[in-house]
């Protein structure tokens, strides 16, 4: 585990699990929901800290297509038949650089967690402002590769939130688009303009409206090549997961597909700080 302070502000980072921040605190209070042992860890470990789901989400059949070609994933979700939040959560990331605030994690992918190569560097810097990550994914493969990712970003106790949606993406049994979007609920609607927790149930698929979320006093930014948000809190929980995601669920099975052509990179940011409700 690596600890990173800067200010009011504690991280604490595991690259041998996916480079996965596992908690992040403001004095002294969590912002993530955090796990009371290993064992609750591991039954739910989706639902903890900031996983890294490439690809995000489910992958139908766990298969899909890519320039006449057919991939597997494997079907970890086998009561819907789909493949689930990919495999990098709990990949072995290795420490490149640890510099005053701010920590470099690698892994060289050879086909093992995707089928096809790149490199995803995760910089992980942390000050007095709050917590910024930006994660680099370059193709380091002879072909073009599908990009497609997200942040399982779980906060605890979230209070009052605002969250930019525009469309939900109407799901089929399996949870997977079915290519309609429709409008938002009245609860939705509210969600957008600033609403208090309680217990209701959020769960959804959504076009972004904006890249920046609040939660009670955090502000939750990410780059603009996140186009998704994802919202779900367990059936009514304390805590929500607002997650951004590059792309609608099931998305490498779609057309408009992300794509990096051999040695072009993309990359990814997401700041996390303190900004007054409204």
């Amino acid at each position: 585990m690596i600890r990173l302070q800067a200010g009011d502000w504690q991280a604490e980072i595991l690259p041998a699990r996916g480079a996965r921040v596992m908690s992040l605190r403001w004095m002294g209070k969590p912002v993530f929901r955090e796990p009371a042992s290993p064992a609750e860890l591991e039954e739910n470990p989706m639902l903890y800290g900031m996983p890294f789901l490439f690809p995000p989400n489910r992958t139908e059949g766990g298969r899909f297509s890519f320039e006449g070609n057919e991939y597997r994933l494997p079907i970890n979700e086998p009561a819907r038949d789909n493949h689930i939040h990919g495999l990098f959560a709990d990949a072995p990331f290795s420490v490149t650089d640890v510099c005053g605030n701010c920590l470099v994690s690698v892994l060289e992918n050879t086909g093992r967690w995707f089928p096809f190569s790149c490199r995803i560097e995760m910089r992980d810097t942390l000050s007095e402002r709050g917590f910024q990550r930006e994660t680099s994914i370059r193709n380091t493969g002879s072909g073009r590769m599908p990009v497609e990712i997200a942040f399982h970003t779980t906060f605890t106790e979230p209070g009052a939130v605002k969250i930019p949606l525009s469309l939900r993406w109407e799901t089929d049994g399996r949870y997977l688009p079915t290519g309609r979007m429709l409008p938002l609920t009245v609860f939705e609607e509210e969600l957008c303009r600033g609403a208090e927790r309680r217990k209701e149930t959020i769960s959804g698929f959504y076009t972004a409206a904006a890249h920046t979320a609040q939660i009670g006093r955090l502000s939750y930014t990410v780059s603009e090549n996140f186009t998704d948000w994802v919202l779900f809190n367990g059936g009514g929980q304390e805590w929500l997961c607002i997650e951004p995601q590059s792309g609608p669920v099931n998305g490498l099975n779609r057309p408009d597909c992300r794509v990096l052509e051999p040695g072009a990179s993309v990359c990814f940011q997401q700041f996390i700080g303190i900004e007054s409700f409204c």
